[in-house]
């Protein structure tokens, strides 16, 4: 791990101030030099890193949920620029193993987790590992409201022309990239049916979604179906190289972007093919899918997913009570 007063050096924050015990901090800043990136040093060690159009203000705002702020670092940034530069340090501090207590923007969660409590860690880290692993242990959540809500909505994707692709791709993400697949069904995942969408000509089949974030997506633009997810970008780095051009040579038809949700963290990809044969092969890789293990798992950890009102229990029928859709080999 670097040390931390290098890392603020050369993230060209200054020294930082002590500020243990203080009630407000504007003696240190003048009015208009207030806007900046913070970073607050707590008594365990740990980090937390923000934005601030006025720095005064927010740290008074952290008093009342830290009692154990030691001192703050402070940067200078122009307004425009301060989500770039906030991502920016706090996917450094990720990559320097310093532990954060910031929630959103960050990859990975730290701390026990009400996850763990249907996941144990040591079986989480069995599914990361054994790739094979389908987790179908535990009983799924009856909620006839919740089913009844969705059942019309089902009855009419069934009728859709490409309903059979959909069913055989959502089943094949599901159990590959879904932990906790019966026990965290609606309280840390769903899919939904056919939600809205205004964009015409565009039909959404369905969203898994994990936390505050859609993982996977399956879509239709007259009639070209597409698949679109997002991983963590870290172990495809590994596998690929950092610029992921081994991965553009395994697989010529996907599209590679940078697009990122926030709840995900910086250290994610989106995936995206046009097809279901394609949308299989990527699924069945190795390292795609342990990239998808990774991010779907590190946001089941973040906490409850809050798309839960959106669940489908009909259409998640098919993707777990059913025989597998999709081919083993």
């Amino acid at each position: 791990m670097t040390d931390i007063n290098l890392l603020l050096t050369e993230l060209n924050f200054k020294a930082a101030y002590h500020v243990e015990n203080r009630a407000s901090i504007a003696d240190l800043f003048k009015p208009d030099k207030r806007c900046g990136i913070y970073i607050l040093h707590f008594a365990t060690g740990e980090y937390y890193v923000g934005q601030a159009v006025d720095v005064a203000r927010r740290y008074v705002q952290h008093c009342k949920n830290h009692t154990d702020i030691l001192k703050i670092s402070f940067q200078p940034i122009k307004q425009q620029s301060l989500n770039h530069v906030e991502q920016t340090v706090i996917q450094r501090f990720e990559r320097e193993n310093f532990q954060l207590r910031n929630i959103a923007l960050t990859s990975i969660p730290k701390g026990e987790s009400d996850f763990d409590q249907i996941m144990p860690e040591e079986v989480q880290n069995e599914w990361l590992n054994n790739l094979s692993l389908v987790d179908l242990d535990g009983n799924r959540p009856t909620d006839p409201a919740l089913r009844q809500k969705y059942q019309r909505r089902f009855h009419q994707f069934e009728q859709k022309k490409a309903s059979r692709e959909v069913l055989t791709i959502l089943q094949a993400y599901v159990l590959t990239g879904i932990p906790a697949i019966k026990r965290g069904e609606i309280s840390f995942w769903s899919c939904s049916c056919l939600p809205s969408y205004q964009t015409p000509g565009v039909t959404i089949f369905s969203r898994v979604n994990v936390y505050w974030q859609e993982v996977f997506t399956i879509s239709e633009y007259r009639d070209d179906l597409s698949f679109s997810w997002h991983v963590a970008r870290t172990p495809l780095e590994a596998h690929f190289g950092l610029s992921l051009s081994g991965l553009r040579q395994r697989f010529p038809f996907v599209t590679i972007t940078g697009h990122q949700y926030t709840p995900g963290g910086a250290d994610q990809v989106n995936l995206a093919v046009g097809n279901a044969p394609e949308a299989l092969k990527l699924l069945k890789d190795q390292s795609v899918l342990q990239a998808t293990r990774l991010f779907n798992l590190r946001l089941m950890k973040k906490g409850a997913c809050t798309y839960s009102r959106y669940h489908c229990l009909p259409l998640a029928d098919k993707l777990i009570n059913e025989p597998h859709f999709f081919p083993s080999s």
